[in-house]
């Protein structure tokens, strides 16, 4: 058969202190990303590396990436739309997201990125700056680092 293209989304990321993504969390991500396959569509959020981090303030990474996670198809969306402009478009960004004292999303800024697209950039923290969190446990804002990979892989569909 020919060649099928597949849209990946990586998200990235999960605490610093974690060893990595405990293995119900695996097996639920492996399920996550086979169903998605069968649509057509890759989403990655099982990687940890390289890791989000918590640049003050304190919140539980896991809990950051399952929000994350949680939004990966508004995420996806972002994307698609982005490569209408541009069928090439693939990259990597880091969000830098400040968790206000309530959960919500004081800031979100764009701290590094290898997409050539503003438009794909604004749609990310537009989508952001609506994200609800766990409250920081010390009753302060917290910023976080949090790394996104957009991507689009060639599969053979005859394998």
């Amino acid at each position: 058969m020919g060649l099928a293209t597949l849209l990946a989304v990586s998200l990235l990321g999960a605490g610093e202190a974690d060893a990595g993504p405990k293995p119900d969390a695996a097996a639920s991500n492996r399920s996550e990303v086979e169903q998605a396959q069968g649509r057509g569509l890759v989403v990655d959020t099982s990687a940890v590396s390289p890791p989000l981090r918590v640049r003050h303030g304190s919140v539980d990474g896991e809990k950051v990436r399952e929000v994350v996670s949680s939004n990966r198809a508004e995420l996806r969306s972002c994307y698609e739309r982005a490569l209408l402009d541009d069928p090439h478009l693939s990259g990597a960004c880091t969000v830098r997201i400040v968790i206000a004292k309530d959960g919500t999303v004081g800031t979100a800024g764009i701290q590094g990125s290898t997409l050539h697209s503003l438009s794909m950039q604004r749609c990310v923290l537009q989508l952001v700056r609506k994200w609800r969190f766990q409250p920081p446990a010390d009753g302060r804002p917290a910023a976080v680092d949090y790394p996104l990979t957009f991507r689009k892989e060639e599969h053979d569909a005859g394998l």
